[in-house]
């Protein structure tokens, strides 16, 4: 019993050490969705990223990660190496300009982009590309 219960410590340590602290930088893009040919001003808007802000997204490996980005953009985790598929939440900051529909069931239940976690590394950026709504019947991505 004490061999077990020394392996099973040795178990948790293990696991509580693989965890890293990553400060990860979360922006977005929006595809456009209006009915006129955009001009090339409103393309760009549209593909330059912006902060995404006061949101939670929710990370996704074996297990499900919840957090919520700051003023800025960023968010601070302790997470363990691997590829995570970035899935939002139906808390969303209102205040954004986004393709984003939470009552949109498909919007909810699709990865909106893949981090990867590489040991070591401290500091990552993502952009999430919002399409057009796809719960929608006449929008097109």
């Amino acid at each position: 019993m004490k061999k077990f219960l020394t392996y099973f410590f040795f178990v948790i340590n293990l696991s509580f050490f693989a965890q890293q602290k990553v400060k990860i930088h979360v922006t977005f893009t929006n595809s456009y969705c209006g009915g006129a040919r955009p001009t090339p001003e409103i393309e760009a808007a549209h593909n330059t990223p912006k902060n995404l802000i006061d949101f939670y997204i929710l990370l996704e490996n074996k297990n499900q990660i919840k957090v919520k980005t700051d003023s800025t953009g960023h968010f601070t985790q302790s997470i363990k190496p691997g590829t995570y598929k970035v899935y939002l939440t139906a808390k969303t900051n209102q205040n954004l300009y986004t393709n984003y529909f939470p009552n949109c069931a498909k919007m909810l239940h699709t990865p909106f982009g893949k981090l990867v976690i590489e040991k070591g590394k401290k500091e990552y950026e993502i952009n999430l590309h919002f399409p057009c709504n796809p719960c929608e019947t006449n929008n097109k991505p």
